[in-house]
């Protein structure tokens, strides 16, 4: 691990009921071409720029903004799709890491016997559903990765992702992740 990193314990943060009503009624009616496309999807058509807009309005209000992402937010981030039985891990053992970023859930709903959750390596949480309307933010050099949506899901797993690097902390975070590495 990096020494200016050593101090970290936070290896995420996660937000439920991230986006307001309004909005997150906004996103489910755009979200039609991604529901059961049957190949993984990295896009940014609707409803793609107006979540980025407002990530940035919600992540401004709760003090997490980073100016500096204001240009990584636009070219580092797409909407995800990944259909049942797509591994996007194995290549990488399961999991993989980067110098910060972010998943927020956009499918209407999720069952957790459907699969497709975040898993997190050496960390005091093995994994966290892919709840709908949840932000999740991965600190640096966090090992984590996602398992396989399974055949019995009903629609796909659809995410906004990003990687607009830093470190963040949130003490009012539904969930706060630590790492199990002692620094």
């Amino acid at each position: 691990m990096p020494p200016f990193l050593m101090s970290i314990r936070t290896a995420a943060i996660v937000i439920d009921d991230f986006l307001n009503a309004e909005q997150w009624q906004y996103v489910q009616n755009n979200l039609s071409k991604y529901i059961d496309n049957a190949g993984f999807v990295e896009d940014k058509g609707e409803p793609y720029p107006q979540i980025i807009e407002w990530m940035e309005e919600k992540l401004a209000s709760i003090g997490m903004w980073q100016e500096h992402w204001s240009h990584m937010m636009r070219h580092f981030s797409y909407i995800n799709t990944l259909p049942p039985g797509i591994d996007r891990e194995s290549a990488s053992g399961g999991y993989h890491s980067e110098f910060g970023g972010f998943i927020y859930y956009a499918h209407p709903s999720w069952d957790s016997s459907w699969g497709g959750h975040l898993k997190f390596k050496d960390c005091s949480v093995e994994q966290i559903e892919p709840k709908p309307n949840r932000f999740v933010w991965i600190n640096p050099v966090v090992w984590h990765g996602i398992e396989v949506v399974n055949s019995n899901a009903q629609h796909n797993r659809i995410t906004v992702v990003g990687w607009p690097e830093g470190c963040l902390e949130y003490p009012n975070a539904t969930l706060t992740i630590n790492t199990n590495i002692e620094g």
